[in-house]
């Protein structure tokens, strides 16, 4: 899958951006970030 920069700018924001601290560690969801990308998508 080819991606524009905007494309990989907003991957990237909302992978970090929905992370969450567990015990001290950060911890990241794909999945979450795949669903909110695919929802981008549409708009």
């Amino acid at each position: 899958m080819i991606c524009l920069t905007e494309q990989k700018a907003f991957i990237t924001e909302n992978y970090f951006r929905n992370g969450c601290k567990i015990d001290g560690e950060w911890s990241y969801s794909l999945q979450d970030c795949r669903e909110e990308f695919r929802a981008f998508q549409i708009l």
